[in-house]
Order: structure tokens, then sequence, then C-alpha cells
């Protein structure tokens, strides 16, 4: 009886001590414990309920898991995430990978999804990074369709209003021109109508004559009485004087017309009066579609279209802070920074405002310095890093912000850059690596960030 329950006992224990063995195991195999794994960085400004043993991802695979997340020391820095990865699905994160913050459903877990790269990018080394993507919060969604809606309600309602000015303006002209044609109407009828007068008296005056040549044929009457007689020529002089009377109503109605399309064609007239009408909707259609530019401008920056514009050579870089600018935001294993030093003597002058503004050997020597990167392609993006001695804060930091400036505004309009690609970043004095060699510079320089597939095909 002793034995049996000691075997018992023993078989309790070793049972027991399996089924230990057995979940640690799959608990360990869950957490990916006995599997080759390497470690990944990305960022993001919110990590809406993301939290360390979170899962990670790939393409809907479970690789992995969040080892730790870094709050950031400054307000304009990011959240940096660090994963832990299984090995075997390295092959497919590539430097152009893109990680996610994502939700199960509504209300499920929180985790990262990583999207597999392209095959001409680079594999992800050891303890590297991808860029990551801010989750979708549905409040600031709302609230830009929002403004948005708002937006373009203003602007239906103003264009509206202005149409109906248009329409009534027209609206005064017609009348106008029929009270015009009308009083024309009546003039020319005048006209008719003392022309006819005319035509009957002048039928009469014939008549007479006929009759008095018929009654001197006929032998009535005498010459003398005819010569005495001035009946006839008192009729003829009232017949010319109404015709005289007749042609000046006539001159009087021509100068009236004349008159009313001269009021017309005036600059204070209504013709005029209507195409400044004209002139301000156009102008207000103009400003409605300077306002859709704005929109969609905001639209490339907006977090649920930003990836749709960056395939399509959108680089938000007004995005990047001057710290993550420093840390090589822009540079990687796939892109190399190429930079041209300027200083500012020759390149500047100030003008009769006390701003500074470049001179025509300046704008030549950028064009110079721009001659040796248009053979690169237009889509590298273009940093104008501004110099001025002084410390962060005073007004020598905002000087680099000006110079750069205006030398972004040239390069602009002189090659024709693209505007999103071609960004300034004020850098005070600092400035690592310059021709100094005391790490203090005052002037610009041109950073080109030229992919190595580019660089290599130049060379």
């Amino acid at each position: 009886m002793g034995r049996s329950r000691s075997v018992v006992i023993g078989a309790f224990l070793v049972g027991g001590f399996l089924l230990f063995a057995g979940g640690l195991f799959l608990i360990g195999d869950r957490r990916l414990l006995f599997a080759d794994q390497f470690e990944l960085h990305t960022t993001f400004g919110k990590v809406t309920g993301l939290q360390i043993g979170s899962a990670v991802r790939l393409a809907g695979l479970d690789a992995g898991e969040v080892v730790e997340i870094t709050i950031p020391s400054r307000p304009s820095q990011r959240f940096d995430v660090r994963m832990r990865v299984r090995e075997d699905v390295r092959q497919l994160i590539r430097t152009d990978s893109v990680g996610s913050v994502q939700t199960d459903g509504l209300v499920g877990s929180t985790f990262i999804q990583i999207s597999p790269g392209s095959d001409a990018a680079l594999v992800v080394p050891q303890g590297g990074a991808i860029p990551g993507r801010d989750p979708v919060e549905f409040a600031d969604l709302i609230q830009e369709g929002r403004e948005t809606f708002r937006t373009v309600t203003r602007e239906i309602i103003d264009l509206k209003n202005d149409l109906s000015e248009t329409v009534v303006a027209l609206n005064g002209l017609v009348a106008t021109t029929d009270g015009l044609i009308g009083n024309t109407n009546d003039k020319i009828g005048a006209m008719a109508a003392t022309s006819t007068r005319a035509v009957e008296d002048m039928r009469g005056v014939l008549a007479d004559a006929k009759a008095i040549v018929e009654g001197v044929k006929a032998g009535r009457g005498t010459v003398g009485q005819l010569v005495t007689d001035d009946t006839l020529y008192r009729r003829m002089t009232g017949i010319g004087q109404e015709a005289e009377q007749t042609m000046k109503s006539l001159r009087e109605a021509a100068e009236h017309g004349r008159t009313l399309m001269s009021g017309l064609a005036a600059p204070d007239g209504n013709a005029q009066q209507v195409i400044e009408t004209l002139r301000n909707t156009l102008a207000h259609a103009q400003d409605v579609a300077v306002n859709l530019s704005e929109s969609t401008e905001a639209l490339k920056r907006n977090f649920l279209f930003r990836g749709f514009f960056r395939d399509r050579g959108f680089y938000d870089l007004g995005a990047i802070s001057r710290e993550a600018y420093l840390d090589g935001a822009l540079e990687g294993d796939d892109r190399t920074a190429l930079r041209i030093w300027l200083d500012a003597d020759g390149l500047f002058t100030t003008g009769s405002d006390g701003t500074e503004q470049l001179t025509e050997a300046g704008r030549q020597r950028l064009d110079s310095a721009m001659a040796d990167f248009v053979r690169y392609p237009r889509n590298s993006p273009l940093m104008i890093e501004g110099y001025a001695t002084g410390a962060e804060g005073d007004p020598a930091f905002a000087r680099s912000t000006h110079r750069a400036a205006i030398v972004r505004d040239h390069i602009v309009t002189r090659f024709r850059r693209q505007a999103t690609l071609v960004e300034i970043m004020p850098m005070g004095g600092e400035a690592r690596g310059s021709p100094s060699g005391d790490g203090r510079w005052s002037g610009v320089a041109l950073a080109l960030f030229v992919r190595n597939d580019a660089l290599a095909s130049d060379r």
C-alpha cells in the first residue's frame, strides 16, 4: 500500500513537471524566445494603445514584439520604438518598408504592422531603422472633413452672390438698351412723318407750278400778275424752312444716338460696369482655384494621403526638425548627401530696408553651384542650409533663416525646381564639416540627397 502511494505521487510529480516544461516551451515559442531574432527601430508621433510586448506583424504574419518605447526629450521629437523580429523574415524587411500602428477591429489590441519593402531596396541591417506612419485618429479626420466642408460651402455662397450681382447688372444693361432702342424708334418715326409731310408739300408745289405753266400756256392772267403775286413765293419759302427744320431734327436725333453710344463706351458707362463686374467674377473664381490648390497642399500633408503623394515624389521636408535632420533623417544606406558651401561675402548685401538681399554676383555663384546638380534626378530632395554666427534664438539665427529663404526662392524660380522638393533648414552658426574647419559657418550650403544608384550610374 505504501509503495503504490509512492508510485502515484512520483507519477503526479513527473506529470506536473512535464506539463510545466511544455507550458514554458509553448510560452517561449510564442514569444519567439527560441527563434533567431534581430532588432530594428522605428519612430512615431503618436503611440496610441502601443505598449511593451505588443505584437509586430509583417504583412499580417506574427513576426515579433515591441521590447522598448523611448519617450522623446522634446515635443518636436518622435517616440522611438525598438522591436525584436524573427530572423527568417528579415529578407522581406527593406529600407523602404514602413511601420504603422494598427488595431484589431475597433476595440481590439494594438500592434505594429510592417509592410514588405521593394526588391530594389536594401535589407534592413541589425539595429537599423525604418520610417513609421502614425495611427489614424478618427477625431482628427472628422475635424479636417468639417473644416474642408465649411471652406467649400463659404466659397460656393460667395460665388453665388457674385453671380447674382452679375445677373442684376446684366438685367440693368438690358433695360437701358431697351430704352435707348425705344427712344431711337420714336425719333425715326418723327423724322419719317416730317419727311412725308415735306414730300406732300413738294407734290403740291409741283402741282401748282404745273397749273401755272398750263395757265400761261392757256393765256390766263399776265406775266406781271405772276410776278407781283407772292403767294407762291411764300409757300416755297415755308416749305424750305420746314425742310431745314426737318434736317435739324434729324441731326439732333443722330447726335443724341451718338451721345448714348459714347455713354455706353465711357469709362464710367454701363458697358464698363458690366466688364468690371465680369472681371470681379473671374477674380473670385481665381480665388476659389487658389483655395482648392491650398486644400490639395493640405491633403499632401494629411496622414491619410501622405503615403499616396510620397509615392509620386512629394516629400514633406518642412516637417523634418533640425535635430532629426542633423541625425541624418534624409540620409541612409540608399541616399547620399552632396553639399556645396557658399560663404556670405559677395553673396548677400543689405538693402535700404535693412534686410539682406542677393547680389548679382551672388546669383551667378548660385547658378554655377546648381550647374553641378542638374545632372542628377530632379526628384532628389534639395535642402538649403542657412548659417549665421551666433547662438540659436538670437537675431543671427533668424538671419540664417532669411538667408536660406531668399536662396530657395531664387533656385525654385531660376531652375524650375518642384517646390515640395526644396526646403530650408536654419542652422544658426553650427556647421558640421564646414570648410572653415572650426565647425562654424556664415552663408549657405546646398545639400542635394541623391540615391546611390543614381550616383553609381553618373560615375
